[in-house]
C-alpha cells in the first residue's frame, strides 16, 4: 500500500507519476508540512496524508515546493527518518514490541518511517514537472 501521486498537467514523464509507500510518504508529508505550510492551506496539508485526491492544482506552487525540498536535501543528504514512538523495527525489517525493547534495552532498532535522499530527489523532479498534483 502506498500513495500514488499524479501530475495534473505534466510537461515531461518525470511529472506524470510519483509513488511512495506508506513508510516513505509519511516523512515526505511531514516535510511538506514543515517546509510548505505557507504555500498550502491547512485542509490541503492534512488531506495530503490520505489518498483522496488532495494537492496543489498549479505548477507555481509545486515549483516553490521543489525549491524548498531541494534546499532541505542539500543539507540532509541522508534523507529523513521519523521517530514515531511505539513503532520500531530491527535492521531486517521485523517489527519490535515495546516489551521486547524493554527486555533488551541494547537492541538496535529504527523507525520504519524513512525516505532516502534519492527518493526525495525523484519527488523534487516530479514537483518541477507535474503542473500541480493529486494524491490518490
Amino acid at each position: 500500500m502506498g500513495m500514488d501521486v499524479y501530475g495534473c498537467k505534466p510537461d515531461s514523464d518525470a511529472g506524470k507519476y510519483f509513488r511512495a509507500n506508506v513508510w516513505s510518504w509519511r516523512p515526505i508529508h511531514a516535510l511538506i508540512i514543515e517546509l510548505c505550510s505557507d504555500l498550502l492551506d491547512e485542509k490541503t496539508l492534512e488531506e495530503l496524508g490520505y489518498n483522496d485526491g488532495a494537492g496543489p492544482p498549479d505548477q507555481e506552487t509545486c515549483t516553490k515546493m521543489a525549491s524548498r525540498f531541494e534546499l532541505w536535501v542539500e543539507h540532509h543528504v541522508q534523507g529523513l527518518e521519523l521517530d514515531i514512538p511505539g513503532i520500531r523495527i530491527k535492521e531486517d525489517g521485523a517489527f519490535v514490541t515495546e516489551e521486547e525493547i524493554a527486555e533488551n534495552p541494547d537492541m538496535e532498532t529504527k523507525s520504519p518511517y524513512e525516505v532516502q535522499d534519492e527518493h526525495l530527489k525523484e519527488w523534487i523532479e516530479f514537483l518541477r514537472h507535474c503542473g500541480g498534483f493529486e494524491v490518490c
